[in-house]
């Protein structure tokens, strides 16, 4: 029979105003029509027009793709009088694609409960909380565009998943999408598995009375993370108090990014890392926040906290070209904190090589800060030669 494609019929109710009542309740029409979906089809087709969300739409059959007419065409618009979750993709394996969901100032739009669920191609826009949830493994949000409302009083998390504190071999992909103007960070997930690549990240972090990256990874007191982070473009910061990627506990690579204009620094890499390769981003910039509390300041293109181990920094480009700098050193190893958290044990880091990085072009001509006492600690072919003093 092919692919079956939902018709307006004269009795469902469109709306396009934020004031809605229930009786404009899209939910239930477009339930049936996933019910009625035949045997030998799995793709249910929303033709272009605003439907209303009155109630969650909860998408529990498997392997169906719910897919619109393109984004800013088909658009489910949540109703004045209703505060949950737009759309929850409970089906394993399923996708939902080419629409806009707008929360109209809603907590949360959309949650991903169903292993290996696929947002495909889908703007999410006007929440106040999480735009996209994630509590599930395998999920994959690809060539999206979630946009926060761009102020602090909405202290939004455009993509949200945490996989738990325990080793976990949950995975979720990010990739060819765009997450802008969150009130939080745009992207934090901790636990299992994590891919963030090809992503334009802008905007995020719009708080000032915490600090935090654009995209924050993995728990501080937790090893369970294993993060890719590559080819992204992650640019202005928010606020002062932004960074651009901040790494928790766990181990990372981060290689290819372009970093750019952010008050806090560029690469964070926590005390809890356990091994780090950060080679080819191009960081450029940062440290404008100059009343920043850590000592010595987080000004810098790659910040590494005290007590990370097995890492390589090779191959960067870190510099500032404005006409007055802010970005304070390429690198900056910390040193050992004047407050110990009673959270863990302070450790110097070990296991340290920083290598090949074009470091010209920041506040301290020397390129490279080292306050880290680390052990095992190699640092050569660096420019300019200061810095592999």
């Amino acid at each position: 029979m092919g692919r079956f494609k939902i018709l307006l019929a004269a009795t469902l109710a469109i709306c396009r105003c934020a004031s809605c009542s229930a009786a404009d309740n899209s939910v239930p029409t477009l339930a049936q029509q996933l019910s009625n979906l035949p045997s030998d089809s799995s793709v249910l087709e929303i033709p272009e027009g605003t439907y209303t969300i009155d109630t969650t739409l909860v998408v529990s059959k498997p392997a169906v793709t719910i897919r619109g007419a393109g984004p800013g065409k088909t658009v489910l618009m949540r109703a004045s009088n209703f505060d949950g979750v737009l759309v929850r993709m409970d089906g394993e394996s399923s996708t939902l694609s080419n629409l806009t969901l707008d929360g109209n100032g809603t907590r949360t739009v959309l949650s991903l409960t169903g292993t290996g669920v696929t947002a495909d191609t889908i703007e999410v826009k006007n929440f106040t909380h999480i735009g996209i949830t994630v509590p599930a493994s395998g999920c994959r949000i690809t060539k999206c565009l979630v946009s926060g409302l761009g102020t602090a009083d909405a202290p939004s998390m455009g993509i949200w998943h945490d996989a738990g504190k325990i080793p976990t071999k949950s995975t979720i992909t990010i990739d060819h999408s765009t997450i802008q103007n969150n009130g939080m960070c745009g992207i934090y997930c901790t636990g299992g598995k994590v891919t963030i690549a090809n992503n334009t990240i802008a905007g995020n972090h719009v708080i000032t009375d915490v600090g935090g990256g654009q995209i924050d990874i993995g728990n501080a007191f937790t090893t369970n993370t294993v993060a890719i982070i590559r080819d992204n473009t992650i640019a202005d910061g928010g606020s002062l108090k932004a960074g651009g990627i901040e790494a928790g506990g766990g181990s990372f690579t981060v290689t290819g990014n372009t970093i750019r204009n952010h008050g806090s620094g560029g690469i964070g890499i926590g005390h809890n890392v356990t091994e780090a390769t950060i080679m080819r981003n191009t960081i450029s910039n940062c440290g404008r926040n100059l009343t920043d509390r850590n000592r010595p300041q987080n000004r810098s293109g790659i910040y590494v906290g005290y007590g990370a181990k097995n890492v390589l920094i090779s191959g960067n480009r870190c510099f500032d070209d404005q006409p007055s700098k802010t970005q304070t050193w390429g690198i900056i190893m910390a040193g050992p904190p004047a407050r110990p958290d009673p959270r863990y044990a302070p450790r110097a880091a070990e296991h340290v090589v920083i290598r090949q990085n074009d470091l010209r072009g920041n506040v301290h001509p020397e390129g490279l800060l080292d306050e880290s006492r680390a052990r095992d600690r190699s640092v050569a072919e660096n420019i300019p030669p200061q810095a592999n003093r």
